[in-house]
């Protein structure tokens, strides 16, 4: 599979809202989103909002998502499709290209994207619980080495 890479625009709020409601489907743990348009809206004025964003295409679908906020991700998911096979390594790369430390949130229980951050240099900092789900948040930072 070929896949490239480009900044995010609020166009693709659509498709970054289908790959966040389709990890909500798939994960156990977390509530299933049922308000699609409020996550389409809610991605769309984010990507506009935040000129550090990325997708990942593949045949023309954006197959994943990386919006950075300052030192700060706001997301990275991807379609299940395009797990494994380095979309998230290579979405995360050009998150830190530009940056000394980054600060990215994954669930206590989202065991894959944990495994993830510390693969790629990621040390976890904190936790604290997130209010809407009652869930563990744990805070990760990755610093650049000298």
């Amino acid at each position: 599979m070929t896949y490239t890479y480009r900044s995010a625009t609020a166009r693709d709020g659509e498709a970054c809202a289908r790959i966040v409601c389709a990890w909500s489907e798939e994960t156990p743990w977390i509530e299933p989103v049922r308000d699609f348009d409020g996550v389409v809206a809610f991605w769309s004025g984010f990507l506009h909002n935040v000129p550090t964003s990325w997708v990942c295409v593949s045949d023309g679908d954006v197959v994943g998502f990386c919006a950075r906020e300052d030192d700060n991700i706001g997301g990275l998911y991807l379609a299940k499709t395009a797990r494994g096979q380095g979309v998230g390594k290579h979405l995360l790369n050009l998150a830190k290209e530009d940056r000394d430390w980054i600060t990215v949130w994954a669930y206590a229980l989202n065991d894959r994207a944990r495994k993830f951050y510390r693969r790629e240099g990621c040390l976890e900092i904190s936790r604290e619980i997130d209010e809407r789900y009652g869930l563990e948040d744990v805070e990760h930072r990755w610093t650049r080495k000298k």
